[in-house]
């Protein structure tokens, strides 16, 4: 449950709401971090090569996305005549 609410000051009310909102947001970034698994953390040397294979091509898929959709912005850019900035 929670604590005792307290009556002397207005703004307190909207400071106890401003930190529990932090607080859930902390809370949210440290569980998607549990769920991230690193592959130093595993012992056993085949499931860790695993991880890390499936991890490389992971970072090569999201490389060459971010690649193409530079490019489309760029060819978008010339076709509507603006400058391209690299």
């Amino acid at each position: 449950m929670g604590g005792k609410r307290r009556k002397n000051d207005d703004d307190s009310d909207v400071e106890e709401s401003e930190t529990a909102f932090s607080k859930r947001k902390k809370t949210v970034a440290t569980e998607e971090k549990k769920d991230q698994l690193r592959p130093s953390m595993i012992k056993n040397k085949e499931k860790r090569s695993e991880v890390h294979a499936k991890l490389k091509h992971q970072k090569k898929l999201d490389k060459r996305a971010k690649a193409k959709a530079r490019d489309a912005a760029v060819k978008k850019a010339l076709e509507l005549g603006e400058e391209v900035v690299s």
